[in-house]
């Protein structure tokens, strides 16, 4: 364990100084494992939260609540010992939490250490929540212009740590305009930008893995529709308006050219 790995946690949780959070993204940028030890610890947080969720949603147990509605009344003096008790069982309570989150987050960092996450848990996610804010942009839909596309290549490659190419989709009727850098996961994200003759936006986004996907998947996340797949040391994502049709045959395209 390198001296970052120790303080991935209080960067996920922004707890770190701007010159600490440099230090970490940089080392993220270069560091396979280091980027699989931060996706572990991502996928147990998710777990976690939705175990506790799941907790709090189970109904109070009726013999629970006919002991605390019969609870005597007591003197002054005796509701120290009393509170001290209530204290004693919160305290046990929490105990067992963190137990729940500190076995979940040793059973996904254990199995990293064999197999690791095949993607940045949650990517799709955030890649749907720019689309929203980029795709209903003009003027400001890019970054970089497409006139600057070996630039973009360049600029993109060195960041993400994944070989970036800018497929040819004219046959599929959409125009190249330009390029982003985005964050999905704690991890770099390059997002190219097409129109179609319409006007609607869709998107290539690529991410650096150690394992990718295998196979094409589509599923669509707060109405944009999605077809990702895995090659080489990274994951893609098309991304188009619900409903889009030729979605899939644009994948294909991209996925012989990215």
């Amino acid at each position: 364990m390198n001296e970052y790995a120790e303080k991935l946690s209080a960067f996920l949780d922004g707890e770190l100084s701007q010159k600490e959070t440099q230090q970490i993204e940089a080392a993220l940028s270069s560091d396979p494992a280091l980027q699989a030890e931060l996706e572990a610890l991502m996928a147990a947080d998710v777990l976690a939260q939705d175990e506790f969720d799941a907790m709090l949603s189970e109904p109070v147990p009726l013999d629970l609540v006919s002991a605390i509605q019969n609870v005597p009344e007591t003197p002054a003096a005796a509701n120290l010992s009393t509170a001290q008790s209530a204290r004693g069982w919160l305290t046990a309570v929490a105990a067992s939490i963190a137990l729940l989150i500190g076995g979940t987050a040793g059973y996904f960092t254990g199995a990293s250490q064999g197999t690791q996450v095949a993607a940045a848990p949650g990517w799709l996610s955030d890649i749907a929540d720019y689309h929203r804010v980029y795709a209903e942009q003009t003027r400001h839909l890019v970054e970089v212009r497409a006139d600057e596309a070996d630039h973009i290549q360049t600029w993109l490659t060195n960041t993400i740590g994944s070989d970036v190419r800018i497929p040819d989709l004219s046959a599929h009727g959409l125009s190249f305009q330009g390029a982003r850098l985005l964050v999905a996961a704690g991890k770099p994200v390059a997002q190219l930008m097409y129109l179609d003759p319409a006007g609607n936006v869709v998107a290539l986004c690529q991410i650096q893995t150690d394992t990718p996907r295998d196979g094409f998947g589509q599923q669509t996340i707060n109405a944009f529709d999605m077809v990702s797949w895995g090659a080489g040391n990274a994951n893609f994502v098309i991304v188009g308006d619900e409903g889009r049709s030729d979605l899939a045959e644009i994948a294909q395209t991209a996925a012989t050219q990215a």
